[in-house]
């Protein structure tokens, strides 16, 4: 999935983001500089090495094993118009790696782009 959204009226901004399903490598970058980068990843985070520091709403429990269901970014974007940006990524419960995932860009709070696929 890659999909990209302009951020500022003044002070322009473009924000990019990269997801790759099948091996989990992230990137996100604000004209064009990485502000989050993660390379391959096959599993989503369970409560495996802990306990999942996330609402109940955003986690699948399994016969005893949590699932997080959605991961989440935030960062700042431009310096004199100041905006925070948060992008989230939401999997299905079952065969996620199989089915397509929604997509939320927030600025500021104010949701301004869905995307739904792979």
């Amino acid at each position: 999935m890659k999909f990209s959204i302009p951020v500022g009226a003044r002070e322009k901004h473009l924000v990019e983001f990269s997801w790759n399903q099948m091996t989990g490598a992230l990137r996100i970058a604000v004209d064009r500089v990485t502000v989050a980068k993660k390379s391959i990843q096959f599993l989503s985070a369970t409560n495996i090495g802990g306990p999942l520091n996330v609402p109940e709403r955003e986690k699948w429990n399994i016969a005893g094993l949590e699932v997080q269901l959605v991961d989440r970014w935030i960062f700042d974007v431009g310096e004199s118009e100041r905006h925070v940006v948060r992008i989230e990524k939401e999997r299905e419960k079952a065969f996620a790696a199989f089915r397509p995932q929604k997509y939320r860009v927030y600025v500021d709070d104010v949701l301004v782009q869905q995307h739904s696929g792979y």
